[in-house]
């Protein structure tokens, strides 16, 4: 017997649960359901207080794509730390170049859990595809900018950092 699709109202009702478990179990539901709605209250989710959720959560939006990018970013401009590093963290988990500029105003964040979970996206993203990263990402930069950014991955990390100027020559 197929189980029954529940009420948006329910779902949202588990959302709000103590329980992590059933939070999960919603959020997942909420995934299945689509549309708009359950689309606004996942993202509205990388605010919630809960660790356990937000991680969840930037793996779900991560699976969404480019089309979260915006979505993501604004929730983040009206969030505390835990929320730009949520955001930080999904953006490395949608995985594309695009979002490497908005990573990159986030390695100058006041906190140093943003900073850290940018730079951890900010490699994700390069390790994926190396040759991607410099033909369709830094090859398309000014030479100021691509200075800027090698400069910002030399002090992340020195083996990437050496392997993408190689990958570069």
């Amino acid at each position: 017997m197929a189980k029954k699709t529940r009420r948006l109202s329910e779902i949202l009702k588990d959302i709000k649960s103590n329980d992590i478990k059933r939070r999960l179990i919603a959020v997942d539901e909420l995934v299945v359901k689509g549309g708009k709605q359950s689309e606004i209250e996942l993202i509205k989710l990388i605010s919630d207080e809960s660790w356990h959720l937000r991680e969840y959560i930037s793996k779900v939006l991560g699976g969404f794509g480019k089309k979260m990018i915006q979505k993501v970013l604004d929730e983040a401009d009206q969030g505390v730390w835990y929320v730009r590093s949520a955001a930080c963290t999904t953006l490395g988990n949608i995985g594309a170049t695009e979002c490497l500029d908005p990573l990159l105003t986030f390695l100058e964040d006041v906190n140093s859990r943003v900073r850290t979970a940018a730079e951890e996206a900010m490699i994700s993203i390069i390790n994926k595809d190396r040759v991607k990263f410099v033909e369709s990402y830094l090859s398309h930069k000014d030479a100021d900018f691509q200075e800027f950014i090698l400069e910002k991955l030399k002090k992340i990390d020195t083996d990437l950092y050496k392997d993408i100027l190689d990958e570069s020559s």
